[in-house]
């Protein structure tokens, strides 16, 4: 006589559970760094249903961490369910199950549902339009993804949507050498931020801008005008130490930031931002000549990586309003300032912004010359 063998069927999962997965989810596969959405097909651009709701402890004691008691206990709780794509799903359950523990899925459960549950309570003044601009340097050719931004913002910011405004110059194909190439490239940058950045501001009065910017130095700067402290705006900082990021370092470092003023007022005023580099002042007057009074915003040791911190540009920002201010209060005779930038990318942005057109002298940017070691003239800020 053979033993009974009973099978016990699966239970339905009820449509409330299914819903708050759904929910709590945001609709998106909750294996750690997956994050596809999994209610349309992005290939085909349609809607549909990807997902899989799958079991921590199995629905089977013979299935993946499956338990003799649990199993049917938890079928159907809503703290024992992830919703996946086919991909996760099949890595749980199928190719790597004893590299997913118990512990490991819900603590990847949990996490989600929390990030889930902080975006989607943000409140409308922490949204920000996120933008980016661009342009080769030299031969390397910048870029920014829209993850490497979303990194930097949360949780300070949410984006508006998911798409980058983009303000790259990159696809112009004239070259750095050309003697138009910064009259093309500063115009370019011009027309798309009257294009994409104006029309948001007459929309919506006052949007927040997150900015991601990697160019030459004389472009950053032009483009800081043009987004002026009018706008409020976040700049953000490319780090390559000690891994690569535009998130702002947590580190308590304090930078002192000097601006170290001429011994003498001559008839030319430079302005050498000497952070990143050190920029010699036989290099200042080769370019200039003998009559020009030189002042300095600099750091102790110069060196690309020595801006780490939000607190650190803020002090940055200071240091360059009292220049500008100082510069024209006290050397009455010159009609522009003749900037000499060797900086970080956001403070050459930040640069830009604190100037301002009414009040301070008009700008000369230079830009280092490769070929001899020297300053060539790149852009001119005006004021009118």
């Amino acid at each position: 006589m053979s033993d009974n063998i009973v099978i016990r069927a699966r239970k339905a999962m009820p449509q409330g559970i299914a819903r708050k997965l759904w929910v709590k989810s945001g609709g998106r596969c909750q294996y750690d760094g997956c994050n596809i959405p999994l209610w349309k097909d992005s290939l085909m651009q349609k809607d549909l249903n990807k997902s899989y709701i799958s079991h921590i402890v199995a629905a089977k004691e013979d299935g993946p961490r499956g338990d003799a008691l649990l199993s049917q206990k938890l079928e159907t709780d809503f703290d024992n369910l992830l919703l996946l794509c086919d991909e996760c799903h099949r890595r749980i359950d199928k190719q790597e199950v004893e590299k997913h523990t118990r512990k490991s899925l819900t603590e990847m459960k949990i996490k989600q549902e929390r990030n889930i549950e902080f975006l989607t309570s943000l409140t409308p003044d922490k949204k920000s339009h996120i933008v980016s601009f661009t342009s080769k340097i030299g031969s390397f050719e910048p870029t920014i993804t829209f993850d490497n931004c979303i990194q930097a913002i949360l949780p300070d910011y949410h984006p508006v949507s998911d798409n980058i405004i983009q303000l790259g110059t990159s696809n112009l194909v004239i070259k750095d050498h050309k003697e138009s190439y910064w009259e093309v490239h500063s115009n370019q940058l011009e027309e798309m931020v009257t294009q994409n950045i104006k029309p948001l501001i007459v929309q919506e009065k006052t949007p927040h801008f997150s900015v991601f910017a990697l160019a030459p130095q004389p472009l950053l700067i032009k483009l800081g005008t043009l987004l002026s402290e009018l706008s409020i705006s976040e700049i953000y900082q490319f780090h390559r130490e000690p891994k690569q990021t535009w998130k702002w370092q947590n580190e308590e470092e304090v930078i002192e930031i000097n601006l170290i003023e001429p011994t003498e007022i001559l008839s030319k005023a430079a302005l050498v931002i000497s952070l990143s580099d050190n920029v010699s002042d036989d290099r200042i007057y080769k370019t200039l000549g003998d009559d020009v009074s030189i002042w300095k915003i600099t750091v102790d040791n110069p060196d690309r990586n020595v801006l780490k911190t939000k607190h650190a540009l803020i002090n940055f920002k200071n240091q360059i309003r009292n220049a500008f201010s100082k510069i024209k209060l006290q050397q009455a005779t010159a009609e522009v300032i003749h900037v000499f930038p060797a900086m970080p990318n956001s403070c050459a942005v930040e640069t830009g912004r604190v100037w301002m057109q009414k009040a301070d002298l008009p700008l000369i940017i230079y830009d280092q010359n490769t070929v001899n070691n020297g300053f060539s003239k790149a852009i001119e800020i005006k004021n009118n």
